[in-house]
């Protein structure tokens, strides 16, 4: 039988982005249930922390570990530089420059409208305050 799906040996079957992901949501609900585990009932919440830090929790693959060359891509896959490399497609590169520049300014005239928006907030502030001083002092 040829299984050409199989991973070879040491390779984690799940991407890294998920792999960290499930760590990061796993290390958040095990600090949660431990810390209301000591309140309850703190013999159980030590025993659970114990456990917990032993093991390195029950997070799927948590006894593989992450290659550092994969967490290092997928990291720098996050960045904004990873949107400036080419994919290969020039169909799809032209198409997500084109978005990446009508979302710029978009972005800019959004922030433009924002400028303007809190300058017409300011000044009518500013206008009821000298309305509402000139009338105390009418009144003094």
């Amino acid at each position: 039988m040829n299984n050409t799906h199989a991973l070879p040996h040491g390779t984690n079957s799940m991407p890294v982005a998920v792999q960290i992901l499930s760590t990061l949501l796993f290390a958040g609900f095990a600090i949660a249930v431990t810390i209301v585990a000591l309140n309850v009932f703190w013999p159980a919440g030590l025993a659970l922390a114990v456990v917990l830090g032993w093991r390195g929790g029950f997070a799927p693959g948590s006894g593989q570990s992450i290659d550092p060359a994969a967490l290092s891509e997928a990291v720098k896959s996050l960045s904004p530089e990873a949107t400036k490399r080419q994919s290969g497609n020039a169909s799809f590169d032209r198409y997500r420059s084109e978005m990446m520049e009508r979302l710029e300014e978009e972005q800019e005239n959004f922030e433009d409208f924002l400028d303007r928006l809190r300058a017409a907030k300011d000044s009518t502030e500013f206008e009821q305050f000298m309305d509402d001083r000139a009338g105390r002092i009418s009144v003094s």
